[in-house]
């Protein structure tokens, strides 16, 4: 019987990033529901400098509870990759199977902000240019990650992308619940994402240590957009 699926955009997005995929999901009979944090997408008209990551976990821990769904494949990408183990922190009861897309993880088992995966200068240009919209990240113009996207769909993304609330990079998600630590896991690592092959090789580590099921796709940092169809495939093996 196919789960209930929950899937978590990242940084800048809303459930819109998911017009590619979501189609090859459902076709197959799964129910994919794509919420949009809290500042974003078409919930931008809520932004403000105070939304942070408990906003966006709050987010999805209330479309699991309003919508009584259990049983669920949640999956975050990028960013939320913390959003969704907050989720599982908070309601591990409710969920089947953690994906992480190509996402933020905590690496010692211990609470993590998102901050602490950026160099100090790079996170001070960060901070410098989200005073600049009011609170808000703006998209980057360089980010390394487009490798596999058209140019219609890249201009698709840079019109729909908004400032994403840097707020929520400094707030740490806390993690020691036994019953999320033994949720079954995957990570989908995107390998040409424009990290060096050191932080690719700590993800192998990592699932490697905590037994998760490592899944590797050979494109850049937005799979549902530059390969959708090879992500669904990954995806229906774990719904």
């Amino acid at each position: 019987m196919a789960r209930q699926s929950v899937l978590v955009p990242g940084a800048w997005l809303g459930g819109w990033c998911w017009k590619y995929l979501t189609p090859l999901l459902r076709d197959k009979g799964h129910d994919v529901y794509t919420p949009t944090l809290t500042g974003l997408g078409e919930r931008e008209h809520l932004m403000r400098s105070e939304i942070d990551l408990e906003t966006h976990i709050t987010d999805i821990v209330n479309v699991l509870e309003y919508n009584e769904f259990t049983d669920v494949v949640l999956l975050g990408h990028s960013y939320a990759g913390l959003v969704v183990t907050g989720v599982a922190e908070r309601v591990p009861e409710r969920l089947a199977h953690v994906v992480y897309l190509d996402a933020l993880v905590p690496i010692d088992d211990e609470s993590v902000s998102a901050s602490e995966f950026y160099p100090p200068d790079e996170w001070d240009a960060m901070e410098a240019a989200a005073k600049d919209h009011a609170g808000g990240w703006p998209f980057p113009d360089n980010h390394p990650g487009w490798v596999g996207i058209s140019d219609v769909d890249t201009r698709w993304i840079r019109e729909k992308a908004v400032p994403h609330p840097l707020n929520t990079f400094k707030q740490p998600v806390n993690v020691g619940n036994p019953v999320a630590a033994a949720l079954p896991t995957s990570y989908i690592l995107c390998t040409q994402n424009g990290m060096d092959d050191s932080i690719l090789d700590t993800i192998r580590q990592l699932c490697d240590q905590r037994e998760w099921e490592l899944r590797e796709l050979d494109t850049g940092h937005w799979p549902m957009v530059s390969m959708p169809r090879k992500l669904a495939h990954q995806l229906l093996e774990v719904l």
